[in-house]
């Protein structure tokens, strides 16, 4: 059962090279992992603040020597995630960051689980779901305006704007609520003495919130245009040297990619904006788009075709296509007519990501045995690469459309103004001189509140709560 309040750990840099590594420990017992770990100046100050220490002679030290560590220490609810936070600040050496979490965990820690500590920062009101959202933009962005537009919505912008709109929302409410139960005894200081000035108060401050929102939604738009990091991700795959790049300039429609008959010729990922029809859509071009990802061959000590050594240029170009993988919502892994079926070991497709098998370079002749769901493709011909266009966008089309920031501002917002345009077709029956529905009114805000609540994390049921802090990062 998940404790919100359990002591967790975790690595918060990546493992490699450079000066320092960063751990993470956030719950309830910090103190006492702490004493356990490292030999302390003196008693724990109760104020958040930096700690030199170093490790204990009688557990990691006596391995590893007195190594001093920076701890940057939270002890109560001010701290990053509402509880006690501790980030430890060490030399980059991934052995000792295994030793330190490892300790951490016998002492009484467990490893935290992807977007945990994120998860605590926002049950506590530290983030809103905007924020949270945006930390999985920053760590996943790759370009300065990917970094730019997560970093602004970390900033709060928007959400601030969301939060000041939903308090407006709901004194609107309260005072429709008092109409309700003080139909009798209206309030002079809320909407008015008369019913005119009551409905004519609720028109005009609903006209307002209407406003303010349609101002939110173009801020959305104005700072994701241009930005790609919400479309779906599709990313060819596959061994070196196996015709990946120019099934890429193919399905993009020019020369994108470098082509060469050497291994290796692709040594980072390229990626395009490409637009496609969905079948059974006549007459709609362009009716979904997405991000097409070339990647560098994948590289493995054995396995039939992909012997290569790893090092130097090829393995790091080899694993910056694996992450890319790991990223995409739709795989397509490219193989030669006789290669096998099975996939490396290195690489692995997302949960619930559409895998579409494709065999490469077939205007050298067609397979000569049934290819099974293999899509048959030839760049050079033409062959498959209709199909594929459609197979993607049907795969593309399929995908829930929830998943990033931005969508899930503008969702929400689209049904904050739907239920303002009721309310203000109910109120203005009201100023008319028609049936008073101070209820419908009051529901109908509600529902609006609702949808704000659910752009800012306020309304959010557990299932989508697990579905977005999961996608993040252990550390994060």
């Amino acid at each position: 059962m998940w404790d919100p309040d359990g002591l967790i750990v975790a690595p918060a840099t990546v493992p490699g090279r450079g000066i320092r590594a960063v751990i993470r420990l956030s719950g309830s017992g910090l103190d006492d992992v702490l004493a356990g770990l490292f030999v302390l100046p003196g008693p724990l100050p109760a104020a958040a603040r930096a700690i030199h220490a170093t490790l204990r002679p009688d557990r990691l030290g006596a391995e590893w020597g007195a190594i001093g560590v920076e701890i940057l220490r939270w002890p109560g609810p001010a701290g990053p995630t509402g509880g006690p936070l501790a980030e430890l600040q060490l030399p980059c050496s991934q052995p000792l960051v295994e030793a330190m979490v490892a300790e951490a965990c016998r002492l009484g820690a467990r490893l935290a689980r992807g977007g945990e500590f994120t998860l605590r920062a926002f049950l506590a009101g530290k983030l809103d779901l905007i924020q949270a959202e945006a930390v999985l933009a920053v760590v996943d962005a790759r370009s300065p305006g990917e970094l730019s537009h997560a970093l602004d919505r970390l900033a709060g912008g928007v959400g601030r704007d969301l939060h000041a709109l939903r308090e407006r929302l709901l004194d609107l409410t309260a005072d429709v609520e008092a109409a309700i139960d003080f139909a009798d005894e209206r309030s002079p200081d809320s909407l008015g003495e008369s019913s005119a000035a009551f409905w004519g108060g609720v028109i005009a401050t609903l006209g307002e919130i209407g406003r303010a929102l349609e101002a939110a939604v173009a801020k959305v738009e104005s700072r994701d245009a241009g930005a790609r990091g919400r479309l779906p991700r599709v990313v060819i795959c596959g061994p070196p040297n196996i015709g990946k790049s120019s099934l890429y300039n193919a399905l993009v429609g020019r020369q994108a990619a470098l082509v060469a008959d050497e291994e290796g010729t692709t040594r980072d990922w390229l990626e395009t904006v490409v637009r496609g029809d969905v079948p059974g859509r006549p007459g709609q071009p362009g009716a979904v788009e997405w991000l097409l990802v070339d990647t560098a061959g994948v590289v493995k000590r054995g396995g039939e075709g992909l012997d290569q050594p790893e090092a130097g240029l090829a393995a790091a170009a080899a694993e910056a296509g694996i992450a890319e993988v790991g990223r995409a919502e739709v795989v397509l892994w490219c193989r030669d007519q006789g290669a096998g079926r099975a996939w490396p070991d290195e690489v692995s497709a997302p949960p619930g990501a559409t895998v579409i098998e494709i065999l490469t370079r077939c205007d050298r002749g067609l397979p000569s045995s049934d290819c099974g769901t293999a899509i048959a493709t030839s760049a050079t011909t033409g062959l498959g690469l209709d199909r594929l266009r459609r197979e993607v966008a049907t795969a593309v089309a399929a995908l829930p459309r929830f998943g990033g920031a931005a969508e899930r501002i503008r969702a929400g917002l689209v049904g904050a103004l739907q239920a303002l345009t009721e309310a203000e077709a109910i109120a203005t029956v009201g100023l008319a001189g028609g049936p008073a529905e101070e209820p419908l009114l009051a529901e109908a805000l509600l529902t609006a509140i609702d949808a704000v609540g659910m752009v800012t994390g306020h309304t959010i049921g557990t299932e989508l709560i697990d579905r977005i802090f999961s996608r993040h990062c252990v550390g994060k």
